[in-house]
């Protein structure tokens, strides 16, 4: 998959960064700890995550797993005690600054697109929240 195939996808990985950003700009501190879909990962813990991919182009995601001896858990964890920040504000603060990022692990932008789509319901759904811009109504289609 050539990344100039897909690179109409980015600005719809932008637009969808944005909208959560937008989301969860309102949180209280106790929502940002929530449990979310993802097993064992808070809010914060998954907008760090957002961070890190699209922070990493391929070399440095390849140190990283390189750094981890390939240990996937290892990478992980790492890379998000590099995107948290030291309170939910400046978590959302770092994932604010890279909306308009075009930088991932690999060509496959489908798959980064995937991912915030993914992660942003695997944030809204334990929260009750509906997607930036859209009514109620229209989320329950």
């Amino acid at each position: 998959m050539a990344r100039s195939q897909y690179e109409h996808l980015w600005p719809l990985a932008h637009s969808e960064r944005a909208a959560l950003a937008e989301d969860l700009s309102g949180l209280s501190a106790e929502q940002w700890r929530k449990g979310t879909l993802c097993e064992q990962s808070d809010v914060e813990e998954v907008v760090a995550h957002l961070t890190a991919a699209a922070s990493l182009n391929q070399w440095r995601w390849m140190r990283s797993m390189i750094g981890a001896r390939f240990r996937v858990d290892v990478h992980n964890q790492r890379r998000l005690v590099e995107h948290r920040g030291s309170t939910p504000a400046a978590t959302l603060g770092r994932f604010r600054a890279i909306i308009g990022n075009s930088t991932a692990p690999s060509g496959h932008t489908p798959v980064y697109l995937g991912e915030v789509v993914v992660h942003a319901q695997d944030i809204r759904q334990p929260l009750g929240l509906f997607r930036a811009g859209r009514r109620r109504a229209d989320a329950r289609r």
